[in-house]
């Protein structure tokens, strides 16, 4: 998935959409998803994927690295897309732009917005404490996953894995599920007591600038109203 790929672009990135906040970047990306699901216009929609893939290559953000992302929403939507073709090409066409155009926004937001300003924002909506808990959590899974990596490179590499034996796999399985349960839990420990021992405070993690509007939010606000005045006069 890139995961380090998206965090480098997102907090080395230095384009004008970078710059904009993340509240304003959030907004663009409402906008679009909002006007995928309620809109049936596929020029509108084909307007709304070639602006957000020009706004992906203005940001700097190499299409041929993450192009293949979008392969993942287009292949589940073409499952569907094809059930309407006995009725309509422009029903599935439908289909197939509006995830795609879903999913360009969504990457266009992760790869131009750093992580904790995205659950920054969370403040906005939920307790300090509730939103401190979610990017912890976010965190704590992309490790894990990782471990949970490495105990299967450990399993093959040691003969606890074989295509054949259905029974030795489950049981390797369970046996990696389990230590990776008991360092999830040690991990968690650990970060209780690195935080009490720093003086944490709810909200202490997301204090910054990231909320502060600034004149590059421009950007962002007015493709959502040239979006928006779209959908109007379609």
């Amino acid at each position: 998935m890139h995961l380090a790929d998206i965090d480098y672009l997102a907090f080395q990135g230095n384009s004008l959409w970078h710059k904009a906040s993340a509240l304003s970047k959030l907004f663009f990306t409402l906008v679009i998803i909002c006007v995928v699901v309620i809109s049936r216009e596929l020029p509108l929609l084909l307007f709304t994927l070639a602006l957000t893939l020009a706004l992906l290559v203005l940001a700097g953000v190499p299409l041929r690295s993450f192009c293949h992302l979008l392969l993942y929403p287009a292949l589940f939507a073409s499952i569907f897309a094809f059930s309407r073709l006995g009725t309509s090409w422009v029903g599935a066409a439908l289909v197939l732009v509006k995830s795609l155009t879903a999913a360009t926004a969504l990457i266009l937001l992760i790869t131009t917005t750093c992580i904790p300003a995205i659950f920054g924002c969370l403040r906005l909506l939920l307790p300090p404490l509730i939103a401190d808990a979610l990017l912890l959590t976010y965190r704590s899974f992309f490790t894990l996953l990782g471990q949970l990596g490495s105990f299967m490179t450990a399993l093959r590499l040691k003969g606890g894995y074989a295509p054949l034996k259905i029974m030795l796999n489950l049981r390797s399985a369970a046996g990696a599920l389990g230590v990776l349960l008991i360092h999830s839990l040690e991990a968690s420990e650990r970060m209780h007591r690195v935080l009490v021992l720093r003086g944490y405070r709810p909200g202490i993690i997301f204090a910054g600038k990231w909320y502060r509007p600034t004149w590059y939010d421009l950007g962002p606000v007015l493709g959502a109203l040239v979006v928006l005045f779209g959908a109007v006069l379609v």
